[in-house]
């Protein structure tokens, strides 16, 4: 026999990864790692990455044993988790398992086999339901396995036997890793985040594989069965439409990445053949005398189908700044990869984020120690990973006292036709570690056909609650929000702002000092990959630094620009308040905000009256959150414009009741134009085609020259001229 062939028929090693979040599925996540461990062969590692969940991953070391259990270093999700075992494994393949999946005997030797092709970049399994105790296939989920893929398994329309595919499914699929280290791991564009059903991650890099490796194959292997353990919450007609959506808008943004050719092309065929037959397979069912078990499945086709694709409509209108190109353009300009480093369990290897069409010169690293920040240094990116070798801190910040005082807290999240964007604030919100929590949404356009979602989006936890305000303005939603709160403290979170886990509570350590009336975040951006987003950065981004910071009459001194420059405080759409404190204050004024025609200043204005009352307020970098910064110059503009009349909106409106401040204000206006003459337009080699310093600077004056007319407009359309709201 030849050396070829010797080498042709070698089993290549395997690493097999598995991802958790969440102890909920401990029985499950056991009866995987087991599973993979009794495979022939045997997988030269087993790595259980832990996403972002410390209890879980000291459970998980101390129970249990030839299991390697790692830290997601990356975002969170389960991209950054999959990246993160990709990185720590060392078999020639890399092998993923789903923590809710068993693989059966010979799942490992089937997906092993076809890589005796070096041609063979993937190749991925088959999943077959496993229902929960007590219940079957529930009666609107049609029997023929059509639609089967709601519930994550293998569905009717994939090959019966090995063969080339588009893509691989998620919980039962390999990578030769090879392929990995050159095309770069999961995208953490798309994906699933804790339970929120997106998805495509797997599909996105599939598609790119296919791109750089022409000769590359993607192979189906029926033969190696996973049971995919069906949760009680996905047998529901509500997860069904969920679900659908969610497929829709995850198909949308791989769309907008590979373009619409290559991406729904396996869509295609399975709407134009096999749902058809699946139809006709019902109607034969009717009559042979099953009529209502025909019905619902039926129903259940139809509601996918139109579920998937208003989900995908709608994610592409949102993402859409134009005309549609065929393929996403790669942005070419070297960008500013964001992520984290927690030296408490730090790697040795630092990931950059997976994305195809960004080129990272560096990185923006927020270092931290457990729930305390550290730092926010900028790295160095090489291929794909940032360089942690020369990584120097400097002093950490100030920490509040430690304290057991852990009063109710409301957090209002006022929100308008946004129901994708704000799911993801709700959701990491519910994911702080803080005991007594209650979340109120409060949807400013309630008629729309987005309230549907928004209120199934609070019926899935005790904790939250929906409010309806149908009053124009983020003003009187956040009053709305306020007069329903019932906590001790409440909090006040943009819609498209995401939290981490320690915020409240690092939020809350600061307002234990009764002298305290409202404590502010640092909130970075989530991306800073198109030199908008690093411009708007630059320009206005919402971190104050990393210094901690007190602002009180005692402390202000003689500072001129006490209290008339409130953007110093901190932003206040992620900001803690004292509930006595604002019952003082009377509220957000209504006239002011996003849904008025000011567009902006609600928060500073709200800053503004405390500071002039003598409060005191704290900015503290240990409560980190991070922001959805707009990704397109025509926002960028839109959103500069906005600020600058909500600004002089809100001095003027600050004149009109208190003209003794007259002399201030005429200082801090012009403070603020000298501001706008002196900011860049992008940031140095940011490789920006975008609108120039002149176009920009432009908007901003032009939007402070509109802030007194706007407020008198404001003013007129509330009917309530000039008076304060209580």
């Amino acid at each position: 026999m030849t050396a070829a062939g010797t080498d042709r028929e070698r089993v290549p090693t395997v690493s097999v990864v598995v991802c958790a979040f969440t102890a909920a599925r401990w029985h499950t996540i056991r009866a995987a790692l087991a599973s993979a461990a009794e495979q022939a062969p045997t997988p030269l590692e087993i790595l259980l990455v832990v996403d972002h969940n410390p209890d879980l991953a000291h459970r998980a070391r101390t129970t249990l044993s030839g299991i390697t259990v790692l830290d997601n270093d990356g975002p969170r999700g389960l991209s950054g988790a999959r990246n993160t075992g990709i990185a720590h494994s060392a078999g020639a393949v890399v092998a993923f398992l789903d923590d809710d999946a068993v693989a059966r005997p010979g799942w490992l030797a089937h997906l092993l086999a076809p890589y005796a092709d070096p041609d063979v970049v993937a190749v991925g399994g088959a999943a077959e339901p496993h229902w929960p105790p007590g219940s079957g296939r529930p009666g609107w989920l049609p029997s023929g396995g059509v639609l089967d893929w709601v519930v994550g398994c293998t569905y009717t329309g994939l090959p019966t036997a090995l063969a080339e595919v588009r893509n691989v499914m998620g919980c039962t699929m390999s990578f030769r890793r090879t392929v990995l280290d050159e095309i770069g791991g999961f995208s953490t564009r798309v994906g699933r985040v804790g339970a929120l059903p997106l998805g495509c991650e797997e599909t996105e890099l599939c598609l790119r594989a296919r791109r750089r490796l022409p000769r590359a194959r993607i192979l189906f292997e029926p033969r190696a069965v996973v049971t995919h353990q069906v949760s009680a919450d996905r047998l529901s007609w509500s997860y069904l439409r969920r679900r659908s959506w969610s497929e829709g808008v995850s198909k949308a943004a791989v769309s907008r990445m590979a373009g619409t050719g290559h991406a729904l092309a396996t869509e295609r065929r399975y709407v134009a053949r096999v749902l058809p037959a699946a139809v006709g397979g019902a109607l034969v069912q009717a009559g042979r005398g099953r009529p209502a078990e025909a019905g619902k499945a039926i129903i259940a086709i139809a509601t996918a189908l139109l579920a998937t694709t208003g989900g995908y409509l709608r994610e592409s209108a949102r993402r859409r700044s134009g005309p549609e190109p065929a393929a996403e353009p790669a942005v070419t300009a070297p960008a500013t990869a964001v992520t984290e480093l927690d030296v408490s369990h730090a790697a040795a290897v630092l990931s950059a984020p997976a994305n195809p069409e960004v080129v990272y010169r560096d990185a923006q690293v927020l270092v931290r120690d457990g729930r305390w920040t550290l730092d926010l240094v900028r790295l160095p990116v090489t291929g794909g990973r940032v360089d942690v070798a020369g990584l120097r801190l400097n002093a950490p910040p100030a920490r509040p006292e430690t304290t057991a005082w852990t009063p109710g807290v409301s957090v209002v999240v006022p929100t308008a036709d946004r129901a994708d964007t704000v799911r993801r604030c709700v959701k990491s919100l519910l994911a702080t570690d803080y005991p007594d929590l209650e979340v109120l949404l409060v949807d400013n356009r309630p008629h729309t056909a987005e309230a549907a979602a928004l209120i199934e989006l609070t019926a899935g936890d005790p904790r939250t609650r929906y409010l309806a305000e149908a009053e124009p303005g983020v003003s009187r939603a956040r009053n709305t929000g306020l007069a329903e709160a019932s906590g001790t403290l409440v909090a006040f979170v943009d819609d498209d702002i995401e939290v981490d886990r320690w915020w409240l509570a690092n939020l809350v350590a600061e307002l234990a000092d009764e002298r305290v009336d409202c404590a502010t975040s640092l909130v970075l951006p989530s991306s800073l990959d198109t030199p908008a987003q690093r411009t708007f950065e630059m320009l206005k981004g919402f971190g104050q630094g990393l210094r901690r910071q007190v602002f009180s009459p005692e402390l202000a001194g003689d500072d001129p620009r006490y209290p008339f420059a409130p953007g110093r405080f901190g932003p206040g759409g992620c900001a803690l308040w004292r509930r006595s404190t604002l019952a003082g204050l009377g509220g957000f004024d209504p006239l002011l905000g996003p849904g008025t025609p000011t567009r902006a200043g609600e928060d500073l204005e709200l800053f503004l009256r405390l500071a002039r009352a003598g409060g005191s307020i704290v900015y503290t970098p240990h409560a980190v959150a991070w922001h959805e910064h707009s990704t397109e110059w025509t926002q960028l503009r839109e959103q500069l414009h906005a600020y600058s009349v909500g600004l002089s909106a809100m001095f003027v409106r600050h004149l009109v009741q208190h003209p003794g401040d007259a002399g201030m204000i005429a200082a801090a206006v012009p403070n603020r134009v000298r501001r706008v003459l002196s900011a860049r337009s992008s940031p140095p080699d940011s490789g920006s085609t975008g609108p120039g310093a002149r176009r920009l600077l432009l908007d901003q004056l032009t939007g402070l020259a509109s802030g007194p007319p706007a407020l008198a407009r404001s003013a007129w359309k509330a009917r309530s001229g000039w008076s304060r709201c209580t």
